[in-house]
Parts: structure tokens; C-alpha cells; sequence
């Protein structure tokens, strides 16, 4: 398997071989990096920048363009790769979010996109705002469905979950009891009806697939900034979250102080786990990831390392990678999982 781990202007590709763990590092330039990913099946890889736009590589990060320039804003935000591909050109669908808030998708390999504007013609627009920038919003997270590709979520931060049956050619406002603070969205890759967010003001889940929402925090305390998530792909009630007290806590490493819970019912309260990770002072606030290839099994990442749990989130182990310098001081902004099925594939 492999990690895309982006951290200012630097994207670090971690990779599990035989003879262990090879990290290898693309840097881009004064491009402040905010989201990262790749296509599964095609030798692709995105990085969305903070005013510098969309920037694709095809040799595996040894050099770089511009996709998207004439339609694209320069902010881009988020990256979603589909799990399902487009018929023609074999490339996995890759939607993008930009600020000020925009949906956009290219079925090409980036060089075509599309984008949504019915996501901008919600009442609650009006309201959107993101707190540093309270002039601008944008979409911090997509989902789209493993069963239905016509089935998108958009997560506006600050604004909430929009939901989308017929492809974005229309959106439906955001729901009671879901987080409009949103940060992260999980689907389940088998109980298709159940949605997960974690957003600044806890966690919020469906079972309607997205139609009405409830926000269950008992347990969290303090805690209920909540940044990332992730969900036992072979067990839709085995969830675990990542989160601080507030948003000056979980993100710089020198005011850092962020803690992990897990769940294994909805009727359950959330429980701290610590068993193997790092101390809350200084540990940044995790990345929460889950591989269908490994049932009951979660990855996190932080400036301290890469961890995993085959306990389903019980326990967790420090994976033997050495560290890079620049991962250690600095916040990370995305991380995306790969996973490699056999030698054929262009990673």
C-alpha cells in the first residue's frame, strides 16, 4: 500500500514493499498543498494548492502542470477520487472543491472538468462561512456513493452536508442534527445507507442515506472537535474519531493536544483509546484511515508517524517509517491511502 502524506509544499509518497518501508518526496515549490490524491489504476497523482490551483503529475510526482486552469479557482481545497470510472477513458472520476465553495469533476485525467452550480443555489448559502476567512466558505469534503454514482455529498466548511440523488444536477440543503461545521464524510462501502461526519461540533451520522441526521457526542467531554474519521469497512458500527478541545489545539504541533475514540454501537458512548499512541501534548490531530483490503483494520497519521490497529481501533502500533523532519514540525494537510493489489499497478 501506499501514503500520500501533503504537508505545505512538500508530498511525501510512503510505500510498503518486501524489503519494508520506502518513502520518496515531490516538492512543490512555494505551493502551499492542501489536499492530495491519486487515481487507483492510472499513473496520476492531484494536489490541490492554496492559491495555485489544481497541479496533476504523470511520472509519479517527478514533475508537474496545471489541470483545470481555465475553470478551476485557485483554491482547491478537497479531492475525491469515485470509485467508479468512466466508461470510455478508464480514469476513476476525480471531483474537486474549491474556495469560495465550488464542485467540480473530470472523467478525463484532469483535463476536462465539469462543474456543479445548483451546490451554490441553496437557501442556506447565505450563511456559509468559514471563521479564519469569514468573507469566503469552501467544500472541505466530497463523498460519493460506492453503489450509486449519481448519489454526492458535498461538505461545505463552514455550511454543513449537502446531498445530491441525481448527479449534482440538484443539491438539498443541509439536514437537522448534522454537523454544519464540516470537516469529514464516510461512506460505507457495504451499508450503503449509512453516512458518518465529524465537524466542529462532534459527530453526526445517517442511516437514510443522508435524509435525517443525529448528533451522538455522549462520551466525547471536551473533545467534541472533531477533525477526521473512519469506519470498519466490514463493520458499519466500528468507527473511530480524532479531535481536540477546539481548533487551537489540533493542528500546530507546539499547542497541539489531540485524543482518539472509538465506537462499536451507535447506542454506545465514545471511548478515549491511548493503547500505543502518542501522548495528546504535541501529537497533532490524526488522520483516520481505513483500507476495504484489511477488514478490521484502521490507519492514523500525525506529526509523529504512521500507526495502525488490526484491533479494530482497540490498540495500535507505530509502523516502522522513518519520520521525515519536515512531517514532525509542521501541520499535515491530507492524506490519501492507496492500496496496492499486485506489481502491475503504475505506483
Amino acid at each position: 500500500m501506499k501514503f500520500f502524506v501533503a504537508a505545505s509544499e512538500n508530498i511525501f509518497i510512503i510505500e510498503q514493499t518486501i524489503e519494508g518501508w520506502k518513502l520518496n518526496k515531490a516538492v512543490l515549490p512555494d505551493k502551499e498543498i492542501q489536499a492530495v490524491a491519486a487515481d487507483p489504476e492510472k499513473n496520476v497523482i492531484y494536489a490541490g494548492t492554496f492559491d495555485h490551483g489544481l497541479l496533476k503529475s504523470t511520472d509519479k510526482g517527478g514533475s508537474w502542470e496545471q489541470a483545470g486552469k481555465e475553470i478551476l479557482p485557485n483554491r482547491v481545497m478537497s479531492l475525491h477520487i469515485s470509485p467508479h470510472k468512466d466508461r470510455d477513458t478508464g480514469f476513476h472520476l476525480v471531483y474537486a472543491g474549491t474556495e469560495p465553495s465550488g464542485l467540480y469533476c473530470s472523467s478525463d485525467g484532469g483535463k476536462i472538468w465539469r462543474n456543479f452550480p445548483a451546490l451554490l443555489e441553496l437557501p442556506s448559502k447565505e450563511d456559509w462561512s468559514f471563521p479564519p476567512r469569514p468573507e469566503t466558505h469552501h467544500v472541505k469534503d466530497i463523498a460519493v456513493g460506492y453503489e450509486d454514482d449519481h448519489f454526492i455529498l458535498a461538505g461545505i466548511e463552514l455550511g454543513g452536508v449537502m446531498r445530491s440523488i441525481n448527479g449534482g444536477t440538484a443539491f438539498e440543503d443541509r439536514k437537522p442534527g448534522s454537523q454544519f461545521d464540516c470537516h469529514k464524510i464516510i461512506l460505507h462501502p457495504e451499508a450503503h445507507e449509512r453516512i458518518y461526519e465529524t465537524g466542529g461540533g462532534g459527530f453526526a451520522e445517517s442511516g437514510d442515506h443522508g435524509k435525517t441526521w443525529e448528533t451522538q457526542n455522549k462520551g466525547l467531554g471536551n473533545f467534541s472537535y472533531l477533525v477526521h474519521g473512519a469506519v470498519d469497512p466490514d463493520d458499519p458500527e466500528t468507527i473511530v474519531v480524532s479531535g481536540a478541545e477546539g481548533p487551537s489545539k489540533a493542528y500546530a504541533p507546539e499547542n497541539a493536544e489531540t485524543v482518539v475514540f472509538r465506537r462499536d454501537s451507535k447506542f454506545n458512548a465514545w471511548e478515549r483509546v491511548t493503547d500505543g499512541l502518542p501522548a495528546p501534548h504535541g501529537s497533532t490531530v490524526f488522520h483516520l484511515l481505513s483500507n476495504p483490503e484489511e477488514p478490521g483494520a484502521f490507519y492514523a497519521v500525525n506529526n509523529t508517524g504512521i500507526y495502525r490497529s488490526v484491533t479494530k481501533g482497540k490498540s495500535w502500533n507505530r509502523l516502522p517509517v522513518e519520520w521525515p523532519v519536515e512531517l514532525k514540525g509542521e501541520r499535515i494537510e491530507d492524506v490519501f491511502l492507496l492500496p496496492v493489489k499486485n506489481t502491475d499497478n503504475p505506483y
